[in-house]
């Protein structure tokens, strides 16, 4: 999955419904057949280390299992590289969540740390390699000290390598994406959206098939043998063929992002008139008047370009970073326009911002 739609896949993972159906489909434990989606509860994820990072990309959700709670750390992987260091991090944010939990007084009746099923959902193209727990990156301790040690066992679910059946009794909509990522030709992509048609009219809530169709219309989009897609056959979504729903998907995608652009142009024009203006007036006299107004119009547009990029990261993370935040303030509009539109674009922070 390429960078510019991972806000999008993390937003599908928001929903109770394809979480479930991730749990469900990968997840091989006894107590996952029971669980149902009144079971599931996503709990905020956005807590704070003793060194002052916040965390606030990954997922966290509350599982009723029996008569206890378990926690389930999603972590969304979209580097196409292996990450040596998992089990660590993983290791750092179980903590930071335990931490939150005590900080919160939500370790209930009998003050005990819950349960937590860590996971790891990559989709890299290159075999992950890193150790799936803390000790493999430790050396070899001495006589002695193994039962000292702290230890972490992550559950690493590899899109590209796991079976990915789409089987209309089961109707596993992460089966679905993964198969539709994975395509690699027209018939393939077609048969995934023709069961995920069929399954969305079966029932789903509103706001997981919005949240569907967005993500749809980037992967779609970016497969170059569906640009002239026709069906052979008519399968209905809604009141719509096939061939009519995969071409809303596309323009609706287009006229979001001309949307979007055209929203962030006029507020850096109408913010930018606004602040020259009164800029201007203020220390303009009658010979500067003129080049007060024009340079606090492009003052006031630089400003109007660095709340548009802030407002982006927020939709997109949750939250500017302070290193960052440094780096849009001093920012010229030139490199504040190209950071828009990469944003605009879909592009992770991260790739735009080069703090991989």
């Amino acid at each position: 999955m390429k960078a510019k739609h991972d806000t999008g896949y993390k937003q599908l993972f928001g929903h109770p419904e394809l979480m479930l159906d991730l749990l469900r489909g990968f997840v091989f434990y006894p107590w996952v057949k029971n669980l149902d989606v009144s079971a599931l509860e996503r709990i905020n994820a956005s807590y704070v280390g003793s060194n002052g990072e916040q965390r606030h990309d990954d997922m966290v959700w509350r599982l009723r299992v029996g008569g206890q709670c378990i926690y389930v750390y999603l972590l969304l992987e979209f580097q196409s590289t292996c990450d040596y260091w998992m089990a660590l991090r993983m290791q750092v944010y179980t903590g930071l969540l335990y931490q939150d939990l005590i900080k919160q007084h939500k370790l209930g009746r009998r003050g005990k740390l819950p349960p937590v099923l860590p996971i790891v959902l990559y989709n890299g193209r290159r075999r992950w390699s890193a150790s799936h727990t803390l000790s493999g990156l430790r050396l070899p301790q001495p006589e002695g000290l193994a039962a000292l040690q702290p230890e972490l066992k992550y559950l690493l679910i590899d899109q590209n390598k796991v079976a990915t059946t789409l089987d209309d009794t089961e109707r596993n909509m992460v089966a679905a994406l993964f198969a539709l990522e994975r395509s690699r030709s027209r018939q393939a992509c077609v048969e995934v959206l023709r069961s995920l048609a069929r399954w969305l009219q079966a029932g789903s809530t509103e706001p997981f098939r919005d949240s569907l169709l967005r993500w749809l219309s980037g992967c779609v989009q970016r497969k170059e043998y569906m640009t002239d897609f026709v069906p052979d056959e008519e399968i209905v979504m809604g009141n719509l063929t096939l061939d009519e729903w995969t071409a809303s998907i596309v323009r609706e995608a287009k006229q979001t992002r001309k949307r979007e652009r055209a929203e962030a142009r006029a507020l850096g024009l109408a913010e930018g008139k606004a602040e020259g203006k009164a800029e201007g007036k203020a220390e303009g006299k009658a010979e500067g008047k003129a080049e007060g107004k024009a340079e606090g119009c492009a003052l006031g547009r630089a400003e109007a370009l660095r709340q548009m990029v802030a407002r982006l990261l927020v939709r997109q993370a949750g939250t500017v970073p302070p290193r960052l935040a440094a780096r849009i303030a001093a920012a010229p509009a030139p490199q504040l326009d190209e950071w828009i539109e990469r944003l605009l674009d879909g592009a992770a922070a991260q790739d735009v911002f080069n703090t991989k």
